[in-house]
Order: structure tokens, then sequence, then C-alpha cells
């Protein structure tokens, strides 16, 4: 089988939890948001949508020396990765939830911490390879920062489930494309996610990243997060259609 750019993979699919949220959770963003129905909102406001954009473009980039119809026979494998069936999925996941809970769930995304923590990974993401990205990659590499702090942003990391959705997203589509995934990639994509934080939030107090900790450790949102990371897209059940 043909091997998946790992660098391709992460670069692509942190971008769904970073592009999407910081739509969504600026100050003109909540206005819109405002417009959407509950469940849109909280959809779109935790990530959990952007994911299907990054595995479409990510699929693309890898397929373009097959033939079309071989192009379709792999895209194929994807739909249930597709926008509308990933809303669909997640809007009816919500109804099990009470209306106290879903209340709460808008409070969260909403929540104007939430919405500068997400800016800022949007910034990081835009300057990725940048001169000063890659300096700060290489200063982590000769002087980590302190161990608790490093600590600190590994609890964030692990509130927000992105180094477990990605892992789960490289697996699937590597399947359905019939690529090959690098021995290790696992601890490659968490050890990505957590350099990609820790610049991100490189300027934010602890107390800071402690407050966004809480909103993301949340009972609710941790159930709602689990609820929807089991919804994800089985690759061995191929469905007929293209994304």
């Amino acid at each position: 089988m043909k091997r998946l750019s790992l660098y391709r993979f992460l670069t692509c699919l942190v971008a769904a939890f970073v592009v999407v949220l910081a739509a969504s959770l600026t100050t003109p963003g909540l206005a819109y948001a405002a417009n959407e129905s509950a469940p849109e909102r909280i959809i779109s406001g935790s990530g959990v949508s952007g994911i299907s954009t990054q595995v479409r473009q990510l699929a693309e980039a890898q397929l373009t020396e097959l033939s079309e119809s071989a192009k379709r026979d792999r895209l194929r494998r994807l739909l249930p990765w597709s926008p509308a069936a990933l809303q669909t999925s997640f809007a009816q996941l919500l109804e099990s939830f009470t209306d106290e809970e879903v209340a709460r769930l808008l409070e969260i995304v909403d929540d104007s911490l939430m919405a500068r923590g997400r800016l800022m990974e949007d910034v990081a993401l835009q300057e990725q390879g940048t001169p000063e990205y890659e300096r700060y990659m290489q200063r982590l590499a000769t002087y980590p920062p302190a161990v608790s702090r490093v600590q600190r942003v590994e609890r964030l990391v692990s509130a927000t489930r992105m180094a477990e959705w990605l892992i789960y997203a490289q697996a699937s589509v590597s399947d359905a494309l019939e690529l090959e995934l690098s021995q290790g990639y696992e601890a490659d994509t968490r050890d990505a996610v957590l350099n990609f934080m820790l610049y991100a939030y490189r300027r934010v107090s602890n107390a800071e990243i402690d407050a966004l900790i809480r909103l993301w450790n949340d009972p609710v949102m941790q159930r709602w997060l689990t609820e929807a990371f089991a919804a994800l897209p089985d690759p061995a059940r191929p469905e007929p259609g293209l994304i």
C-alpha cells in the first residue's frame, strides 16, 4: 500500500479543530451563531463537524494520481464522513440531551474564553511554517517549558480530545484509501498536537488555561464529546455514492 504522509495528515486535520471554531467563535461569529439552532451552534462551536471537510481534502490530495473512476470508488468509501451525514448523526445525538444539558453546552461554546482560545489556535495554524513557528519548535526540543506547564497543556489537549479524534480519522481514512500509516503514528500525532498547543497558548496564563480545561471538562461537554466520537464513521462499512 502507498504510505500516507503523516505531516500532511496533521496539517490538514489539526485545522479541523481550529478553523471551524475560529469562524464560529469570533465576536461576529457569535452573532451569526445566535441565528442558528441550538444543535447547529453546539456542533459548530465544539468543533466536531470540522473533521468532515478536512477528511475530504486529505483524501483528494492523496488520490491525485488515480483515474477518475478509481478516485470515485475510493471517495465512495468516505461517504459517512460527509458534512450532511455527520451533521445528521450529531444532531440525532443531541436529541437525547435534556433542555438543561443543551443550555449548558451552549453556555460553554459561547463562552468568551473559549472564543479567545480558539482564535489563538487559529493564529497558530496560520503561522505554521513561518520562521517564528519553526524557531519555537526548535526551542521546544532544546529548552522545553517547565514540566508543570507541559502537563497543564497536556490536560487541555486531553480535555478537548483533539489527538484522539485525529488518530481515529487517520486510521479511518488510511483504511478507506488503502494507505499505510507509519509505525508509531499515534505517538507522533500526540506529540504534534501537544507542540502545536504549546505554541498556540504560549502567551496564555496558567490560570486561563486552567479555566479552559474546566470548561472542556464540564461533565456535559465530556458526555457530548464522548458520544460524538462514538458516532464517527466506521471505515469497515463503505456506502454507495460520493462525498
